[in-house]
């Protein structure tokens, strides 16, 4: 996904069955040569009213695929591709490059490419299910793959998929790693955020944060934001690994921060959306106050930002106010019960991950448009805030990639 805040895949739990078809039978047999399926030419525009058979292929066509042409059209997409089993209990969906990589509940990691859907190759990572890989990152000029364990990095040949090389992390790694150059930047089980230089397979600085890191760190203008698991907000300098400034909050932040334009945006669970001065320590530019605890993270599009806030559904604030300490609300909508994923003209695309489901939401006035059925889908996934492309892979395996009709 985009603007401040990078691509990311988000978890949610909706087991459905694959309904048995001629169509599903199809895509399902097509795993076994790696190939995926596009149905750009079928998902166009819309077709005559149908006969009795004609709809009960459409409705064969429409649980053939993790989000069927319909429901894509419904959404103002397209399908571009359907991949039809990348391993039951998927863990982990990344964009990078020209490839997606999916990680399944078996720790198997397959790499599709990514404008065809095509698998490239897949094969068991890790020591076994059991290890958890925290992070994915893809070095196309070097044509290597890292994956974050724990204890260790795994270098992968991005062409062949197999293990070339094992580095031992200095501190036991909790978050997912940010590449900054040669250094993967990660937050330790101690609180620690600490630098790796993967090209010399040694670590390179570290700063002590917090007793614990649960949330991957984030880069803004040559600074580095982390938020340690009892509230501390600290911001570094990449380059030097040096403290810019330090704030304690009153209670713990369960939601990852989000920067941009010189402003540091924070949700906590003692009910506050704080916005700081990036560059320098002193009083918040600005803080709201809710009736609930905070847990997702607010999203920065342009001058405003999006806050779901459980008691008033999704709020809109003008993002850097003048004379407005208690923060500005432009809009607010109460019947939408998710957060923006992503804007495409002046529609917010709003994933409710409890009712599995998008909502199209008018940017300017706050109002609910239309709602779309994605219960399907486990994970969501979108390589920007402008929505060109937006990626769903299912609890069976699948998945897909979606492109805008216009």
């Amino acid at each position: 996904m985009h603007g401040s805040r990078n691509a990311t895949s988000r978890k949610y739990r909706f087991p459905h069955r694959w309904r048995a078809s001629t169509a599903a039978l199809a895509c399902f047999l097509a795993a076994a040569t790696g190939c995926a399926r596009s149905i750009e030419t079928e998902a166009s525009d819309p077709a005559p009213a149908a006969s009795g058979s004609d709809l009960s292929r459409t409705t064969d066509l429409e649980a053939a695929y993790l989000i069927g042409p319909d429901t894509a059209r419904e959404l103002g997409y397209r399908i571009k591709w359907q991949y039809p089993y990348a391993g039951a209990n998927i863990r982990t969906v990344s964009a990078q490059g020209d490839s997606v990589f999916v990680i399944d509940g078996r720790n198997f990691l397959t790499r599709l490419d990514r404008e065809e859907g095509r698998r490239i190759w897949s094969l068991a990572v890790g020591t076994g299910p059991l290890d958890e890989i925290l992070g994915i990152t893809y070095i196309p000029r070097e044509e290597k793959i890292i994956l974050t364990t724990g204890g260790a990095l795994l270098l992968l040949d991005s062409s062949t998929g197999s293990q070339i090389g094992k580095q031992k992390l200095e501190k036991i790694a909790n978050t997912a790693p940010l590449r900054l150059g040669n250094h993967l930047v990660y937050g330790s089980r101690n609180g620690q955020l600490c630098w790796h230089a993967w090209d010399l397979d040694a670590p390179w600085r570290s700063y002590q944060v917090s007793p614990s890191i649960k949330l991957p760190p984030v880069y803004e203008d040559g600074k580095l934001i982390v938020v340690g698991n009892d509230g501390r907000i600290m911001v570094l300098m990449a380059d030097l690994a040096s403290q810019l400034w330090s704030r304690k909050l009153l209670d713990r932040v369960v939601a990852g921060p989000v920067a941009g334009r010189g402003v540091l945006y924070v949700a906590d669970l003692n009910h506050t959306l704080w916005a700081f001065d990036l560059n320098q320590q002193r009083s918040a530019l600005w803080h709201y106050l809710t009736e609930s605890p905070l847990t997702e993270s607010p999203v920065l599009l342009g001058d405003r930002v999006y806050q779901h806030i459980p008691t008033e559904g999704l709020v809109c604030f003008e993002a850097r106010p003048v004379d407005s300490p208690g923060g500005k609300v432009i809009w607010s909508c109460e019947e939408s019960r998710g957060n923006v994923v992503f804007q495409r003209g002046n529609e917010l695309y709003v994933w409710d991950d409890e009712a599995g489901r998008m909502e199209i939401v008018d940017a300017t006035y706050g109002s609910l448009i239309r709602t779309v059925n994605l219960a399907r889908a486990s994970h969501l996934l979108t390589s920007n805030f402008t929505g060109s492309e937006l990626y769903a892979a299912g609890a069976d395996g699948r998945v897909i990639r979606l492109t805008p009709r216009n």
